[in-house]
């Protein structure tokens, strides 16, 4: 490359930095900070984050926020239904916030954290719940269900023992949805919607496989609670404790061949 290339893009760069700045003020550069407090969402906030979803949100999300908007068809996932009551309703704020600040690998959802500032986003969120706010829902498929603190870590070490257990147990209860694989392409996941996650997928070189920016209590809450608004049940009266754990180190297993795969094409 040549120098006055190199000149150039480091302008641009700076440019950016430098608007970003404006745009967004100090502090709002820095990734995985944990989310500001909310403010309270008010008719005013309301409409305001109507008109920023309209503009930035509807082209994938659609104008209605039921996932089909004009750029829908071309995604993968598609984008999801926030006219889903049970989806949005068991989705907290902060994960809310953190999902369009910072975007979600494997997906089309782009970080905006860079565009808009946080009134802006806690406004579209704002908009977003009230949606579905008067809208009833359903208790997931199984009345019991587990407390899974946010800071869980996997207890079982993912020997090969344990990644060959939860791979049988993927194979017999998981694949149907999630593919054999975990890239989401079951045999049943066309008539799904929203149709499974890939869990497996690695967005573009250098990035780990989306499996990997989920925390253990995450996968694990999922696993075991279900998620309400998918087809994803729960699954506490079906596996122990110890088997979940293992259909968890099975996954990260397989996202690892996948992110090993994009490496090798990549050299």
């Amino acid at each position: 490359m040549s120098s006055s290339i190199k000149i150039r893009l480091a302008v641009i760069g700076l440019a950016c930095l430098a608007v970003a700045w404006i745009l967004l003020g100090p502090g709002e550069l820095v990734r995985g900070q944990e989310s500001p407090k909310a403010p309270p969402g008010t008719p005013e906030s309301i409409a305001a984050g109507k008109a920023v979803f309209f503009e930035y949100c509807s082209g994938c999300h659609g104008r209605r926020a039921d996932g089909r908007g004009p750029q829908s068809l071309n995604l993968i996932p598609r984008p999801q239904n926030l006219r889903n009551a049970q989806f949005v309703k068991y989705l907290s704020i902060d994960r809310m916030y953190a999902s369009i600040s910072g975007g979600v690998r494997g997906t089309a959802m782009p970080a905006f954290e860079m565009i808009l500032r946080p009134e802006k986003r806690w406004s579209v969120i704002h908009y977003i719940r009230s949606l579905t706010a008067d809208d009833p829902i359903n208790l997931p498929n199984g009345l019991d269900r587990q407390m899974v603190s946010a800071d869980a870590k996997d207890p079982v070490p993912a020997t090969p023992q344990s990644i060959a257990r939860g791979k049988t147990l993927f194979l017999n209860y998981c694949a149907s949805c999630h593919g054999a694989r975990g890239d989401g392409k079951g045999v049943i996941s066309p008539n799904l919607m929203p149709m499974p996650r890939n869990l497996v997928v690695v967005a573009s070189w250098g990035e780990k496989p989306f499996i990997d920016y989920l925390p253990d209590s995450r996968l694990y809450e999922s696993l075991t609670n279900g998620v309400p608004g998918t087809s994803m049940a729960p699954w506490i009266k079906v596996f122990n404790d110890e088997d979940r754990w293992n259909m968890i180190n099975f996954l990260r297993d397989r996202a690892r061949e996948e992110r090993s795969k994009a490496d090798q094409i990549s050299q």
